[in-house]
């Protein structure tokens, strides 16, 4: 079974960040599910809606 679409883009997206960060001499960074969690929990509270992977959501305040 493959990696779900956000599991992957966000490994797409470290890998990418990370590409940088080695090319400027500074240490990878990596995923913490703990910060990731409390962010999209900020996120909700604030009205911001979750982008779906059918494209259905949108990422405007209300």
């Amino acid at each position: 079974m493959g990696k779900s679409a956000s599991k992957q883009f966000n490994d797409e997206v470290l890998k990418a960040h990370n590409e940088y960060r080695r090319q400027h001499g500074v240490p990878p960074l990596k995923l913490c599910k703990k910060l990731n969690r409390e962010a999209q929990q900020t996120l909700h509270s604030h009205g911001v809606e979750e982008y779906k992977e059918d494209g259905s959501g949108e990422g405007i305040c209300q």
